[in-house]
C-alpha cells in the first residue's frame, strides 16, 4: 500500500485480522523457535505492524500486540511457568504505545494460568481487576472453588459431614465483595474469547453454585442473564429467566427480560401472559400498559389496542405519546388516509413535537411509497423510533 494512501476502517480491520491471522498461525507452528529470543518475534510483530498499517490507531496497535502475548501463552509449552509468562509480558510491554498497558497482559496470563490449573497463580494475576469486570470476580471465586475441591480429593473428604473449606469460603467472600461493588459484566474487552471453553466453563458454574450459596440474591441471576444476552446463549437466557421468575416472581427487571425473550421468539401468546403478570403484579404502572399497547401494534389488533388505550389513558400516559400510538396503529395497518388524518392532528395540536414530527413525515413518505424495500425498512425504523420515545417518556429500563 503507498504511503499516502489511507484506509477506511472496514478495510483496515480486515488486514489487520489477516495479518494478525498469519502470524497466529506462524505462533502456533513455531512455538519453540519463538521461545528461544522473545525479543526479536515482539520486534518482528512491530514492524510487520509498522510497515503495513503506518497510520492505525494507538489502541488497534495495542490490542495486535495484546493478542499476539495471549497467543503465544496458550501456545508454548513454556508458558506454564510464570518466569516466562513474565518475560512475554515484559517484551510485549515494550511493544505497546500505551505504558500503562500491563492490566491486559496481567488479565491475560491469569486466563492462561487458570486454563491449565494454575489456580492460586491465576487469582494473583486477576489482582483487583474484578472491581472493573464482574466476570474476573467470578473466576477468581472459581480458582478458589477449584483449590477446595482439589483439596476435597486429596483428603478424601466425606460427603456425609461436609464442611466449606477455606478456600470454598473464600470463593464465597470475592462474591459477597463482587455483589457489593456490582461492576460490568461487559467492560473489560480483554475478556471477550469466545473459544475458551475454560472461561464459559468457570462463568457457569459459578453463576450455579451462587444459587447455592447466595439464593435470594438477584444479582448473580441478572449478570448471568445480561452475559447470556451478549453471548446470544438463548437457551441459559432461557434456563436461567426460567428459574428467576419462579423464585423471584414479582421482579419486573425479570419480568421485562421474559417479554422481550418472548417478543423474540415471537410467542405473543407467551408475551401477553407477561403483561398479565406485570400488570398484577405492579397495578398502576404504565410500564405493563404500554407493552400491551407494543404488543397490539405488532399484531396490528384495533380490539386489542383499544382496550390498552383505555387503560393508558386512565393512567395517566400523556395525550400526545396516545396520539402517536394512535399513528402506529394506522401505519402498521397500513391505513393511509387515517394516518394522514391523524399526523395533520399532531401537527396541528402539539407543536412541541415538530422537531420529531419532522422526522416521522420523511419515514411515512417512504413507508406508504410502492418501493416494497424502501417501505419495510422505514415501517421498521418508525416502530423503533416510536419505541424508544415511549419508552424515554414512560421512563422505561431498556
Amino acid at each position: 500500500m503507498p504511503r499516502g494512501e489511507k484506509l477506511t476502517d472496514a478495510i483496515l480491520y480486515d488486514k489487520v485480522d489477516s495479518l494478525k491471522s498469519d502470524l497466529f498461525s506462524y505462533i502456533d507452528n513455531s512455538p519453540e523457535k519463538i521461545e528461544s529470543n522473545l525479543p526479536v518475534f515482539f520486534g518482528h510483530v512491530m514492524a510487520a505492524l509498522d510497515n503495513a498499517f503506518p497510520d492505525i490507531d494507538n489502541n488497534t496497535y495495542d490490542e495486535f500486540i495484546d493478542a499476539m502475548a495471549y497467543r503465544l501463552m496458550m501456545s508454548s509449552k513454556k508458558a506454564e511457568k510464570t518466569d516466562f509468562v513474565e518475560n512475554i509480558i515484559k517484551n510485549a510491554l515494550r511493544c505497546k504505545r500505551k505504558k500503562a498497558g500491563k492490566s491486559t497482559l496481567k488479565i491475560l496470563s491469569g486466563i492462561k494460568m487458570m486454563d491449565i490449573g494454575r489456580y492460586e497463580v491465576a487469582i494473583n494475576y486477576f489482582g483487583e481487576y474484578w472491581k472493573y469486570d464482574a466476570r474476573i470476580g467470578i473466576y477468581i471465586s472459581y480458582c478458589y472453588y477449584c483449590l477446595s475441591e482439589l483439596e476435597a480429593k486429596k483428603n478424601n473428604a466425606s460427603k456425609g459431614s461436609y464442611t466449606p473449606s477455606e478456600y470454598e469460603l473464600k470463593a464465597r467472600e470475592i462474591l459477597l465483595e463482587l455483589l457489593e461493588v456490582q461492576p460490568s459484566v461487559s467492560r473489560l474487552k480483554q475478556l471477550d474469547i469466545s473459544d475458551n471453553d475454560v472461561l464459559e466453563r468457570a462463568f457457569w458454574v459459578i453463576i450455579k453454585k451462587t444459587a447455592e450459596w447466595f439464593p435470594n440474591e438477584r444479582w448473580f441471576v441478572k449478570i448471568g442473564i445480561q452475559k447470556a444476552k451478549i453471548d446470544k446463549n438463548d437457551d441459559k437466557r432461557e434456563e436461567l429467566l426460567g428459574y428467576a421468575i419462579s423464585k423471584f416472581y414479582n421482579d419486573q427487571d425479570f419480568l421485562r427480560e421474559n417479554f422481550y425473550l418472548k417478543l423474540e421468539k415471537r410467542d405473543g401468546t407467551g408475551a401477553a401472559g407477561v403483561v398479565k403478570q406485570m400488570t398484577q403484579q405492579n397495578p398502576g404502572s404504565p410500564e405493563p400498559v404500554y407493552y400491551g399497547i407494543k404488543l397490539s401494534l405488532l399484531s396490528n389488533s384495533k380490539k386489542s389496542y383499544a382496550e390498552f388505550r383505555s387503560v393508558a389513558l386512565k393512567e395517566g400516559v400523556p395525550q400526545y405519546l396516545i396520539q402517536l400510538f394512535d399513528l402506529a396503529l394506522y401505519v402498521m395497518r397500513d391505513e393511509k388516509p387515517e394516518a394522514d388524518i391523524q399526523f395533520k392532528e399532531l401537527k396541528k395540536r402539539f407543536k412541541s413535537l415538530g422537531f420529531y414530527l419532522v422526522l416521522i413525515e420523511y419515514l411515512l413518505k417512504d413507508i406508504f411509497s410502492d418501493d416494497e424495500l424502501r417501505k419495510k425498512y422505514a415501517k421498521n425504523i418508525f416502530f423503533e423510533s416510536i419505541d424508544k420515545y415511549a419508552m424515554q417518556v414512560i421512563k422505561i429500563q431498556e
